[in-house]
């Protein structure tokens, strides 16, 4: 087998820089076990896509393995780069490897991905690719949950905002914020569980569990069972709105009577005014779209100990670059 080639996207500003210094860390143990290692750094917003897709369409240097150094919007870009080459049957399309280091890390947190750059490396090195789903809006794909309405709404806050914040703190800040001014949108949601038509405080569809740095807006939300899970929280009161905020936080307002969970595996959004689709920190789509499961869509690379590395369609990397090579 030849020399595996790993290609690590780094987002130099993510995390306070932790980013940078974790992509050292994984690429100098990654070169002692004498792999391959190329660093690519982001410089604008997409820019990760950019590098990966190039890499990929190179015919002498495309990488077996793309690992993503930075937070949950660094690892949408690499998968909207890769998940269609693995959709159309590709077996070139690289494996994943994920090194949470940004704002939030909710798709690793899912996946049981540690911080720990030795403990990344090592999946990388020596781990099981596993089969993870994404979510697909309007043709471009998502990594943990696409928001409709009031968080929306704070993603986008919380991504122009120049506080000092990360993870939920952020969040909370841009919620407070924007629950101060926020007003309730007439949606119309049309799939296999029926139609909804009505004004909602927010309609959230999750791939994983959580958002936002562990805002737990679905806790059942499974990234490797091929579904999508919806939030629908009906429309309330400003000053109700105060007091639903820190029941949402915490994953406790399953119980709320203005609250929905419906699992599906594709339906269509439309509101009354046009509305933007937020996920993983980015602006992914606006009203009409569509709204998908993309089961599989990705091979992420996980440590042998994770729980999903027991999975029947998991297989050792050993395997895998055997099955791949050449």
């Amino acid at each position: 087998m030849s020399q595996v080639s790993v290609l690590i996207i780094v987002n130099p500003t993510s995390g306070r820089r932790l980013a940078a210094r974790t992509a050292g860390l994984v690429a100098d143990y990654l070169r002692r076990r004498d792999m391959n290692v190329s660093l690519g750094y982001t410089t604008t917003s997409r820019n990760a896509e950019d590098i990966v897709r190039a890499a990929c369409s190179s015919s002498h240097a495309r990488p077996d393995c793309v690992v993503a150094c930075g937070g949950d919007g660094t690892v949408q870009q690499i998968a909207n780069a890769i998940a269609p080459i693995h959709e159309s049957g590709g077996s070139e399309a690289p494996l994943v490897g994920i090194a949470p280091a940004g704002r939030c890390n909710d798709f690793a947190r899912a996946l049981g991905i540690s911080a720990d750059p030795i403990v990344i490396a090592g999946a990388v090195a020596g781990g099981v690719a596993c089969p993870v789903d994404l979510g697909r809006a309007g043709g471009r794909y998502f990594c943990t949950v696409a928001t409709l309405g009031v968080d929306a709404e704070v993603s986008s806050y919380v991504d122009s905002m120049r506080v000092p914040l990360r993870g939920t703190a952020a969040y909370l800040y841009g919620a407070v914020r924007v629950l101060a001014r926020y007003r309730p949108h007439q949606v119309h949601l049309v799939g296999d569980f029926g139609e909804i038509r009505q004004a909602v405080f927010l309609a959230s569809t999750a791939n994983t569990p959580s958002y936002g740095g562990a805002i737990r807006i679905v806790p059942g939300a499974d990234p490797t069972d091929g579904m999508l899970d919806l939030c629908v929280i009906d429309a309330v009161s400003r000053l109700r709105s105060f007091a639903l905020l820190p029941r949402v936080l915490a994953g406790r307002h399953e119980s709320h009577r203005g609250v929905r969970f419906i699992r599906t595996t594709r339906f269509t959004v439309d509101a009354f005014e046009r509305m933007q689709l937020w996920a993983d920190g980015e602006r992914i789509a606006q009203t009409p779209v569509e709204i998908e499961a993309a089961r599989g869509a990705i091979r992420v690379l996980l440590p042998r100990t994770s729980p999903l590395a027991s999975r029947s369609n998991a297989a050792p990397i050993e395997q895998w670059h055997t099955e791949n090579s050449g």
